[in-house]
């Protein structure tokens, strides 16, 4: 459990970035491979679905906060265009209208057996 704790705690951190295999292996010290199913095991869900969909989240919310829209980094999304085409795949709705909805939560952040210090 504290391997895939790391790793949500490292998307959190930089979700920004395009996280990979080589990211997770260094920071799990396991296979790729066997990663994916310890983080299914362990939080129930599958762990390329829960990165998109957290990265798309804290993305989401930075837009809620911010006034400057153009200044935004919508990395490890290309674009904005790629940005919200994926936002409205993922979640059915748009981004603009998760924004003028703030209070819906889309996908938190997995705190089965993790710490918040």
């Amino acid at each position: 459990m504290d391997k895939v704790n790391a790793v949500i705690q490292y998307i959190e951190q930089h979700y920004h970035d395009e996280i990979c295999n080589v990211h997770v292996e260094t920071l799990t010290g396991y296979s790729f491979s066997d990663f994916l199913d310890e983080f299914q095991n362990v939080t129930g869900l599958q762990f390329l679905r829960y990165l998109i969909r957290r990265q798309l989240t804290l993305i989401k919310d930075e837009l809620c906060s911010t006034h400057d829209l153009q200044n935004i980094d919508y990395s490890p999304f290309n674009s904005w265009d790629e940005f919200s085409n994926l936002f409205r795949c993922e979640f059915k709705m748009t981004v603009d209208s998760a924004i003028a909805n703030k209070h819906i939560i889309l996908q938190e952040r997995e705190n089965r057996g993790i710490s918040d210090d």
